[in-house]
């Protein structure tokens, strides 16, 4: 009876230990995604290591990033990699263990060479043993790998305690994970990541997802990648905000300037929805101020002077009521009213941290947006890039990209300036990054359920695109105290080899501002300057100075604003016309002329009265200042008067071409064309004068808002909107236009013209092309030049009534 009990016992322990032996024994797949360690923070799944290995080796973008995980990866594992074979797909993963060191973990389909050790240079080959499994620890400059194979999957890890872990099956069991990672893809290259602790800057941790998975697309040019993002509902994540929210289409482009720094921009249907999931996100009752409910995209920019946030309207009507509840008129700018805000003014707390936390100062309105600036310095900075058109829009280098990205989105972050923020980063598996030749890095997230779509697109610009970017930068906008007078123009300066501006103001105070906008000096003058500056060089040392004409002053300044001995010489008659230069052979043996009514009187650069020029008055006032032309090896001066006389006179001021009839003259200065003189009569009649003083003339047909001018081999004309260059015809938008000025700059001409109702400059090509970037804001005519001797051409203009404004030509 004993013995029979004896053995049931036995029999009974046998079974016991038998099935508890089975539930030790570990039940392994060929899924390489279950032997993944456990706190595994960036997976990449690599089709063909040796591919991927060729593709971001040479590509531009991952060569400038900071701590591409990857990149180092392979750069530092080099010769490990020569002892690594897969045959099939393989995992990579890194993590950080406590001790702060980041290990990686490699894991592929087993096969009899699939790792070689003794290929591996100076490599030391041990075995031990764990959990009656065999690990091979293979050590190499001062380096060691743990590699061991379960069932038919290999895996190596720096790491002997994280193999260790993946042979007692503690590995990476998330369903979140396990969802990304059986996602379907066709890319060679897709990374794994855990987007939960992103550290947007150094004092912000955003919580935005789970697990992000993305097919990384390996370019010539830079980066493309396209994937999703998940969330989880027991933990409040940033992507929840969107949730119940569908995306809208992104305008932000258009009033981003295309130089900012970053912007963000968030769009929604519902604001109610959004509301509540802000509070649901922030644990708070915070409530949007309900002009939120009349928009439907949010912006935030920021910039080198500062940042704003602006909104997106559908009905600019209906959110305008709202935006003038909150608003107190304050001046304006440009034409656009700046308001104050009070304190019923939105707050864009709850916002944070999808938008930027900033004060605000100004309030404004263009088209369907209405912005908030931090300071007046920004608000001016978003209204010209705006009346520019230098906005992200038109950029060329958006343009490159714009196709490849989704037109609606419920978060987007633009990265501008070739910065690379903590939020596109990690994407990309590196660190936050300064990236030449790059200037714009997309990071789209379009909600759809419980996950967003994800696109990232980061590309570098090309030759022809940095060569001509499509841009034109406002390198500075400088006030006045007081209105302007006249235009301001180019004054060179030997010293930089570049131009300064010189432009007077109502009060008769002349001032000289250099390229970067710095007022070098003013000057009180006793009035307002007659027609343009001329550039004179009277000591021919090559340092310019300045000559023109008051009402009763003749002034030669060098360019500290000085005057020049003996200059300058006082008129107790009014001077009737601006100054004339003439430099006959182009040996600065200048002659200056002044005009007083029916006299003239020229002077040499010692301001001594020329005795050898005979001519000394007319019959009737001089009507236009006096000119000077060369055909051939002569030289003729003409003197037009208000009676219809033309004079054509030699250097010495006799009669050299009679001309037998007269000219009702208009304010368009006479001109050379081929071997004939050209006036163009105030009835549009084109008279042409032969230098044996025959006339021919021909209706021109034109409206009387015409211009003409030539200068060279160029010739110029503007009837309203039709502008003709050597005859090539141009049509302008409808305006109201300042007359063709022709520059010659950097070894090529350009043509200006200024609509001053539309308040736009263009800028032509002497084959008639609109220069890309143009029109831009101006009031009046333009000049021309390097004025920062850097190859790239400069225009000033006069902006408001007291604002003069540089550009820079890209």
């Amino acid at each position: 009876m004993c013995m029979h009990r004896w053995i049931r016992i036995t029999s009974f322990c046998l079974v016991l230990i038998s099935l508890v032996s089975c539930e030790k024994r570990i039940h392994r797949t060929e899924n390489l995604m279950d032997y993944v360690p456990q706190h595994a923070e960036n997976i990449l799944k690599i089709v063909n290591l040796e591919t991927s290995r060729a593709d971001l080796t040479g590509n531009p973008l991952y060569g400038q990033l900071q701590d591409p995980l990857l990149l180092d990866f392979l750069q530092e594992q080099d010769k490990l990699l020569s002892g690594l074979n897969p045959s099939g797909e393989s995992l990579l993963c890194f993590q950080e263990t406590l001790d702060s060191i980041r290990h990686f973990t490699f894991i592929t389909k087993a096969h009899p060479s699939v790792f070689v050790w003794d290929s591996i240079p100076n490599a030391v080959m041990d075995t031990l043993t764990y959990n009656k499994q065999k690990i091979q620890k293979t050590t190499f400059d001062e380096r060691q790998g743990f590699g061991v194979t379960l069932d038919s999957v290999f895996v190596m890890s720096s790491s002997e305690s994280i193999l260790k872990e993946i042979i007692d099956n503690t590995t990476e069991k998330d369903p979140v994970f396990k969802r990304a990672y059986s996602l379907k893809t066709q890319d060679d290259l897709v990374s794994i990541l855990k987007p939960d602790q992103l550290s947007i800057n150094d004092s912000l941790q955003v919580n935005l997802a789970s697990r992000a998975a993305l097919e990384m697309e390996l370019l010539p040019e830079g980066v493309r990648a396209r994937g999703v993002v998940l969330d989880r509902d027991s933990v409040p994540q940033l992507l929840s905000i969107f949730k119940n929210l569908l995306p809208q289409q992104n305008s932000g482009t258009e009033i981003i300037p295309s130089d900012a720094l970053y912007a963000r921009a968030i769009t929604y249907d519902d604001a109610q929805i959004l509301e509540q999931n802000l509070q649901s996100y922030h644990i708070n009752e915070d409530i949007l101020h309900p002009i939120f409910g009349t928009v439907n995209e949010i912006i935030s920019i920021g910039l080198k002077m500062g940042r704003a946030t602006i909104l997106h309207s559908l009905d600019p009507d209906i959110t305008g009521e709202e935006f003038n509840s909150f608003n107190t008129q304050a001046g304006t700018f440009r034409e656009i009213v700046l308001y104050d805000l009070t304190e019923e003014s939105p707050d864009f707390n709850p916002l944070y941290p999808l938008m930027e936390t900033h004060t605000t100062q100004v309030s404004f309105r263009l088209d369907n947006f209405f912005v908030f600036a931090e300071d007046q310095n920004v608000a001016e900075k978003i209204i010209g890039s705006y009346q520019n058109k230098a906005t992200l829009a038109h950029a060329s280098f958006y343009e490159q990209v714009v196709s490849q990205l989704s037109q609606a989105s419920s978060f987007v972050l633009y990265n501008l300036d070739g910065r690379i923020d903590g939020w596109m980063a990690p994407f990309l598996g590196a660190s936050k990054s300064k990236v030449k030749k790059f200037p714009l890095g997309v990071l789209q997230f379009s909600y759809d359920r419980d996950f967003a779509h994800v696109n990232l697109i980061c590309k570098e610009s090309s030759e022809s695109v940095r060569q001509n970017l499509g841009m034109i930068t406002q390198v500075f906008s400088q006030k006045l105290n007081d209105p302007i007078l006249g235009n301001p123009q180019f004054f060179s300066n030997h010293r930089t080899r570049g131009k300064d501006i010189a432009v007077q103001d109502v009060n008769h105070v002349l001032h000289l501002i250099s390229s970067s906008g710095k007022v070098l000096w003013t000057k009180q003058l006793d009035g307002a300057i007659l027609g343009d500056i001329r550039e004179v060089d009277i000591l021919k040392n090559g340092k310019k100075q300045m000559a023109f004409v008051t009402e009763n002053t003749f002034y030669i300044l060098d360019r500290n604003g000085k005057a020049v001995a003996p200059f300058p010489k006082k008129f107790s008659d009014k001077l009737s016309q601006p100054l004339s230069l003439f430099d006959y052979d182009n040996n600065r043996k200048y002659r200056f002329v002044v005009t007083q009514g029916k006299e003239v009187f020229m002077y040499d650069r010692k301001g001594k009265i020329v005795e050898g020029f005979t001519f000394k008055k007319t019959e009737t006032d001089i009507v236009l200042p006096p000119q000077h032309i060369r055909m051939g090896n002569k030289d003729y001066l003409l003197i037009a008067e208000k009676n219809g006389k033309l004079n054509i006179l030699s250097r010495v001021g006799k009669e050299r071409i009679k001309v037998n009839r007269t000219f009702e003259f208009s304010d368009t200065p006479i001109a050379r064309e081929g071997l004939n003189f050209v006036v163009i009569s105030n009835d549009n009649i084109k008279f042409s004068i032969s230098q044996t003083g025959q006339v021919s003339s021909k209706t021109l047909g034109v409206t009387e808002n015409y211009s003409f001018v030539i200068r060279g081999n160029t010739k110029v004309t503007l009837d309203d909107n039709l502008l003709r260059i050597n005859g090539k015809l141009v049509e302008l938008p409808f305006g109201l236009y300042t007359a063709p000025r022709i520059f010659t700059t950097n070894r090529k001409t350009y043509i200006t013209v200024t609509d001053t109702q539309e308040k736009k400059v263009y800028v032509l090509d002497k084959n008639g092309k609109v220069l890309s970037g143009f029109p831009v804001y101006g009031n009046g005519p333009a000049w021309l030049g390097d004025a920062m001797r850097n190859q790239k051409n400069a225009l000033t203009v006069k902006g408001g009534e007291n604002e003069v404004l540089l550009y820079s030509l890209e």
